[in-house]
């Protein structure tokens, strides 16, 4: 009964690692869909990957270590779309208004894609994800 108990606690964190790399993968999937969607304005697609690119953290936070979360927390936590004030002509007059929209910001993008990859590489020095092809070998070798 204990040794069955035991068995169970080990596969536990097991079970929640494969969950979550599941979730991960998932996540990955969904920012690669938004990114190519022809049909979507880039105000549109970035809007959507920043919202995915802080559940990507969100989500991967329980397999980094403390102070991994704690040193990019505020990057991620801070991500916004950026927004622009809209503009209304009336008689020949421009009047700015309180209404906001989503505009494409190129250098968010690119933080967007640093973030997700610097995350990416942190879950892979912990192991969760695949080694680069020139570790492969090493990697295989050391299941033994």
């Amino acid at each position: 009964m204990i040794e069955e108990f035991t068995q169970q606690e080990t596969k536990a964190p097991f079970n929640m690692a494969l969950n979550t790399l599941e979730r991960l993968g998932y996540i990955l999937s969904q920012i690669r869909a938004v990114s190519i969607d022809p049909n979507l304005p880039d105000s549109t697609k970035q809007k959507m990957k920043v919202s995915l690119v802080r559940q990507f953290f969100v989500q991967s936070s329980p397999l980094l270590d403390e102070k991994v979360v704690e040193k990019y927390q505020n990057d991620f936590l801070t991500l916004k779309p950026k927004t622009q004030k809209v503009a209304v002509r009336n008689s020949g007059s421009v009047k700015i208004t309180d209404v906001e929209r989503v505009v494409f910001d190129r250098d968010l993008e690119d933080k967007l894609d640093l973030l997700l990859l610097s995350i990416q590489r942190e879950l892979q020095k912990e192991k969760y994800f695949m080694p680069p092809k020139k570790d492969v070998g090493r990697a295989v070798g050391s299941f033994g």
